[in-house]
């Protein structure tokens, strides 16, 4: 425009005058520098030329935070525990349940169409209230076993109410791994995920040197994997009604020592998400009862979340205060924790039964 040597002109509008317009006068030329143009949009008459103002100076932007890289392609887990009625129970329904309770049908429905599915990862007391074959097949099977070609389930203590978690095992078969052990590993993409057991007095024990224990060691160690993920059914760190399982604390710290990024659980009927925890001491207390106890927060540590969200009902919280690093919870709607799997990291979002409630959640973090 400079070059051309043409007159500008600018047509304003104001609804001052009767929302008619105005023709007025302008000017443009060349910055010093060459590497720009100003334009004069309210100079006093045509052919003025204003002195140059000095350019803006750039201003400082934030620096950008890690971000895991991946694609929408990448693979997808969904997880919750705590799942299906009795189904000779008054609230079952048919299997449509209530607005406050036997929401397993619901929370399947969230499954069906989810993008990249790889896995369905169910976090113990899959089936209520004796983990029976014929209560698997009466209520389990009718929602969430609509994609139980993709379940690799954790067992809980419900599990066990049925001598040697038969009616578990029967119905998994070889998904849910060894019978006399209810713990075993497998690969998702790049991830390396551990399917844990909490109900560690029918597996002789979970501490120090006990089978278990070993073995995490020895997949840690085999899997030097970037990003990695265990879950188990009785949460190391909860503020929920049946507070922490301190039997998991040695394996919680082997996992911190491996690089381990994410830990899920249920057992608490509700939805918990904390900042990461570092290796804690199993047994020191400083929030609520002996049972609930503050973790150490390592921001280079895992974080975990409680998911006891599967539908068969709510727990409240109580007078009990959130721990220290647990930054969300809720106990009114039920869902599915929707992990993306990145090479370096993960996206994580509490999808919700909108039958249910409308809460949600959802996050970015790099592995470490």
């Amino acid at each position: 425009m400079v070059n051309s040597g043409a007159p500008w002109q600018l047509v304003t509008t104001f609804n001052e005058w009767g929302e008619g317009s105005s023709v007025e006068s302008a000017a443009e030329w060349q910055s010093s520098s060459g590497a720009g143009t100003y334009l004069d949009a309210l100079g006093a008459a045509v052919g003025s030329t204003p002195a140059p103002q000095p350019a803006p100076q750039p201003q400082p932007q934030p620096q950008p935070q890690p971000q895991p890289s991946g694609s929408s392609g990448d693979p997808v887990v969904a997880a919750a525990g705590d799942i299906a009625c009795d189904p000779t129970s008054s609230l079952f329904n048919g299997g449509n349940g209530s607005s406050s309770s036997c929401r397993q049908k619901w929370t399947s429905d969230l499954l069906l169409n989810m993008p990249n599915l790889k896995a369905v990862l169910t976090l113990g007391d899959n089936q209520y209230e004796t983990n029976a074959l014929s209560q698997y097949m009466g209520a389990f099977d009718l929602s969430w076993g609509r994609v139980k070609s993709l379940i690799r389930p954790a067992i809980g203590n419900h599990e066990y109410l049925t001598s040697g978690a038969t009616g578990y095992f029967q119905y998994f078969g070889t998904s849910a791994g060894d019978p006399l052990k209810g713990y075993y590993s497998f690969d998702v993409g790049s991830w390396h995920l551990l399917s844990l057991n909490s109900e560690c007095s029918h597996i002789g024990g979970c501490g120090s040197g006990s089978p278990e224990e070993q073995w995490v060691k020895a997949e840690l160690a085999a899997h030097p994997n970037a990003c990695s993920l265990a879950y188990w059914h009785e949460p190391r760190f909860s503020s929920g009604e049946h507070g922490d399982a301190q039997q998991m604390a040695t394996i919680w710290n082997d996992l911190v020592a491996g690089h381990a990024d994410v830990v899920m659980s249920g057992h608490n009927h509700d939805y918990e998400r904390f900042d990461p925890i570092g290796v804690t001491p199993q047994g020191t207390s400083t929030t609520g009862a002996s049972s609930f106890q503050d973790p150490v927060l390592d921001a280079n540590a895992i974080r975990e979340f409680v998911v006891g969200t599967g539908g068969k009902n709510h727990y409240g919280f109580g007078s009990q205060p959130a721990l220290v690093g647990e930054v969300v919870r809720d106990s009114s709607t039920y869902g599915v924790l929707k992990l993306t799997l990145h090479t370096n990291g993960y996206d994580w979002q509490f999808v919700n039964d909108p039958g249910s409630g409308s809460f949600t959640d959802s996050g970015s973090s790099v592995c470490h």
